[in-house]
């Protein structure tokens, strides 16, 4: 199937594109000239690479973004950065794999056996000189980032399948044990290559071995005392197919922004969303009690005294952190629960304030959505340009210091895209029974007849303190289920990081779910949030499983609680578990935000579980 060069056709068209990779492209199309792009064939990048080969997606898609934007001449994106960078090329991996004896005995050894033998591996005499002069100039913290060859893909994305390391590298610490831990650091990433995650997601996608690039990067940020961080931090995408709302276009863009290190912006966890062109809006409205529950009070920092990456809380260190953010009341909030009416926000006074009994602070970003549109306007130019310049839709990771006023490009890719979905077509709903019904943020697509339910109750996972038994007994269901496909109910965010939030499920214990239902409880604090460029939702869109947020007792939306109480079901491994079984049909459709499921039947359970 051929593709029209992208820029002209609808969001839809455009979302339905051929995904085969680079080979879909036609010669001379936007996107062929993209992968056709070499940066050790550019003046500037060259001295940047070590060796030759590919330096993987990662790498050579964010070098391509560099060199768009050293092209484009906007003025606007004159403080759009990228931190200091080495690039290290695939042959140093094939040297390392020369090294070792058996390969394929290797790849079905244990993790830790894998690991053990590449650690015993000697890198290249010009990566170690290169590392080293590397660190030489650089002595703020680094991280160390896979970028294999298959990443540079328009349908697998590979998220969180490989490793990036975080390393201190404080100049206070002996030069030879800095490069070390950095040596160790890049072995341990080749060792990944083969680790049962990747080599089972190459061969559900059936993709062959792959090869491994490396980027040593600065971490974006600055001493503040103590902590090293960026003032604030995300993920950004040039297209947005799950609106929550029809006023946002696909086309206007969206950013996921946290305070400090971008790392929780892929995770499930506290996010600020941002359409792009209405900044303003929230997902989970404008009520203090909804946006309190939901705000970002945690945040990720590399500490001087440990020496490593950890997550502090806002309401312990705000006081130390205060003098150095001159802008800290557009980030924070104090939240009073003082009233009836759901609680209020009012400002911090750049000061500090005293925080009294029913009072905290959390991260709204109140203020910044409505000073600065210089910085959304910014975003939208340089994810269109990017949007342009590949030819398909494009995701930043990017830190923002608004002290400076700029932007750091940290990561910069295609976007991938999902398999094509069919249309739904509404269906007659006289003799059906809808127990669920969304009206926003739904996915595009259409499931029948599907087997079973696999359902979450919400009253004992509220009750529950062991959150990962109820994520491991998902997991033992979809196990036992052996590939039949079902829908899977639950409270708040599936897959989060925070089991407050929703259960820890791990994608790999979905591999047979069709769609994910989340059922949001306010008053239990379980809200939906469509994390849209978070690992877990990038291999969702993937492989194709449908989405759907419900809001209980919201106008539109249906949660028939008296049919999953009244109608027969299998109790799971852990109390908060039911399965039903019947036939079930999922009907979503994503440009009129409808999404339906519907219960055609139900049967006896066979058994207990």
């Amino acid at each position: 199937m051929k593709s029209r060069e992208m820029g002209n056709e609808s969001p839809k068209e455009r979302q339905s594109a051929p995904t085969d990779d680079p080979s879909f492209a036609e010669p001379g199309s936007v996107t062929a000239k993209y992968f056709q792009w070499d940066p050790q064939e550019d003046g500037e990048f060259a001295p940047l690479i070590v060796g030759k080969g590919s330096i993987g997606g990662k790498g050579r898609s964010l070098l391509f973004s560099m060199a768009k934007v050293r092209e484009s001449g906007e003025e606007t994106l004159k403080s759009v950065v990228f931190p200091p960078s080495l690039f290290i090329a695939t042959d140093s991996f094939d040297q390392v794999l020369s090294q070792i004896e058996d390969l394929e005995t290797l790849k079905k050894a244990p993790p830790e056996e894998i690991e053990k033998t590449f650690l015993a591996t000697t890198l290249p005499k010009e990566v170690v000189d290169a590392v080293a002069a590397f660190l030489r100039k650089v002595s703020d913290p680094i991280i160390v980032r896979s970028s294999s060859v298959l990443e540079d893909s328009l349908k697998y994305s590979f998220a969180g399948k490989y490793l990036s390391t975080f390393e201190f590298n404080g100049a206070d610490t002996p030069f030879d044990e800095r490069l070390d831990r950095v040596l160790r650091d890049i072995r341990q990433i080749y060792a990944r290559t083969f680790f049962p995650v990747a080599t089972a997601y190459r061969k559900k996608h059936g993709l062959g071995d792959d090869k491994m690039g490396i980027i040593i990067m600065r971490v974006a940020g600055k001493w503040r005392g103590r902590y090293y961080y960026p003032t604030m931090a995300g993920v950004g995408f040039s297209r947005y197919y799950r609106r929550w709302t029809t006023r946002i276009r696909a086309e206007d863009g969206i950013i996921r922004l946290v305070f400090g290190m971008g790392t929780t912006s892929t995770k499930r966890g506290y996010a600020r969303s941002f359409a792009l062109t209405l900044p303003c809006l929230r997902p989970e409205g404008q009520n203090p009690f909804n946006i309190m529950r939901h705000a970002q009070e945690h945040f990720q920092v590399i500490d001087r005294e440990r020496r490593e990456l950890v997550t502090v809380d806002v309401k312990q260190i705000w006081k130390d952190i205060l003098p150095y953010h001159s802008c800290f009341p557009d980030y924070a909030q104090i939240y009073s629960a003082e009233d009836d009416e759901g609680g209020y926000f009012s400002p911090m006074s750049r000061r500090g304030n005293l925080i009294g009994q029913g009072q905290k602070i959390c991260f709204t970003f109140e203020e910044f959505a409505c000073r600065s549109g210089h910085f959304f306007d910014r975003m939208k130019r340089l994810l269109n340009l990017l949007d342009r310049s590949m030819g398909v839709p494009a995701d930043v990771e990017f830190a923002y210091h608004p002290t400076e006023d700029l932007v750091e490009v940290v990561q910069a890719r295609p976007l991938w895209f999902a398999e094509k979905m069919p249309d739904m077509k509404a269906p007659d709903l006289k003799t059906r029974r809808v127990v669920l019904k969304a009206d926003r943020m739904v996915t595009h697509g259409v499931k029948e007849n599907l087997p079973y339910i696999v359902y979450v109750d919400h009253h004992v996972y509220a009750q529950e303190t062991r959150f990962h038994d109820v994520a491991r007994g998902i997991g033992a269901v979809n196990d036992a289920l052996r590939g039949k496909n079902y829908i899977l109910v639950a409270p708040g965010r599936v897959g989060s990081s925070n089991p407050l939030l929703g259960v820890p499920v791990q994608y790999d214990e979905l591999t047979g779910c069709s769609c994910i239902v989340e059922v949001g409880f306010p008053k239990e604090g379980y809200m939906p949030e469509l994390s849209f460029g978070t690992h877990f939702f990038t291999d969702l869109e993937i492989d194709g499983i449908l989405y759907m947020p419900v809001y209980e007792a919201s106008k539109g939306n249906v949660f028939d609680e008296a049919f999953f109480d009244a109608s027969p079901y299998a109790l799971g491994p852990h109390a908060a578990i039911r399965i039903y079984s019947g036939s079930f049909s999922v009907y979503t459709d994503g440009d009129k935000n409808i999404g339906l499921v519907i219960a055609d039947r139900v049967d006896e359970p066979d058994s207990e579980w």
